[in-house]
């Protein structure tokens, strides 16, 4: 018998400019929206990128 693991489905962080990919059950939600990051779900409050090993400077 084999079994399968799926893999929950990536998606792109919903914060304007941000072009990381979050898993489905990402625990950085604002609404329906899935986020990258803490900092990504808040809209970016004191103009931070969304964390430092993104390598993109999205500040939503």
């Amino acid at each position: 018998m084999n079994a399968t693991l799926e893999k929950p489905a990536t998606l792109q962080c919903a914060c304007p400019g941000c072009h990381c990919m979050v898993q489905a059950d990402s625990p950085f939600r604002s609404g329906a929206s899935l986020f990258c990051s803490e900092v990504c779900a808040k809209g970016h409050p004191n103009g931070e990128p969304c964390h430092t090993s993104c390598g993109w400077e999205c500040h939503g």
